[in-house]
């Protein structure tokens, strides 16, 4: 401020507390703008994983349940923890095919060996937001279970009925806070018409493999 005559004008200009204060302002200002787009980064990518999990795991069960409900014929078994599903169906000739299904944790439910789809529904543990080991997918859990019956006249109901549980993990490495696991859970109830109005589709159920 200077003082001219009887005339008072101020200087123009930033005294050096000014600046310095105006600096701490404008770096807190930014500290937050970056940890909030890097919140939101973060919930982009997770939410963009977790939407083909999503796909993939309803895809997959669909099928299973497609497979299932063709069957006339279904034999279970625990395999390294995963259930292992054969089925067997006939054409209107009478021809016998084939399906089993399989699972293991770094690639997901198998057809024959095989990915389903003729090969084209891959477990989803590449693509983007999951290279450099950002996150990593496992199938934890596939669980084919007959429903239990509570009267006797519904055994051949639930002889022809089975629960398919299916779980995905989701483990992300990129968070500020550290590994965060997220599981992904499928569950269907599959009905086995062809199984159902075929007697000769339940012997054999007395030795606990069908």
């Amino acid at each position: 401020m200077k003082k001219i005559g009887n005339v008072t004008r101020w200087s123009s200009g930033l005294t050096l507390i000014e600046l310095v204060s105006t600096i701490v302002i404008l770096g807190i200002i930014m500290i937050g703008l970056g940890l909030s787009l890097r919140t939101v980064t973060y919930h982009y990518q997770d939410d963009s994983v977790l939407l083909e999990v999503h796909n993939y795991g309803n895809t997959v069960m669909r099928e299973i349940m497609k497979e299932i409900s063709l069957a006339r014929i279904i034999n279970k078994e625990q395999i390294n923890g995963y259930s292992r599903i054969s089925l067997k169906k006939y054409d209107t000739f009478g021809n016998e095919t084939s399906t089993v299904i399989t699972a293991n944790a770094s690639e997901g439910i198998l057809f024959n060996y095989q990915n389903p789809l003729d090969g084209n529904l891959r477990f989803p543990t590449k693509g983007r937001f999951r290279n450099n080991n950002q996150r990593n997918i496992t199938l934890k859990e596939f669980y084919a279970e007959e429903i239990e019956f509570i009267r006797p006249n519904l055994a051949r109901y639930a002889n022809s009925t089975w629960e398919i549980n299916l779980d995905i993990e989701v483990e992300s490495f990129v968070s500020s806070v550290g590994s965060i696991k997220e599981l992904v859970q499928f569950e269907r109830i599959a009905f086995m018409p062809n199984r159902y109005i075929s007697p000769r589709s339940l012997v054999g159920n007395q030795a606990g493999s069908l």
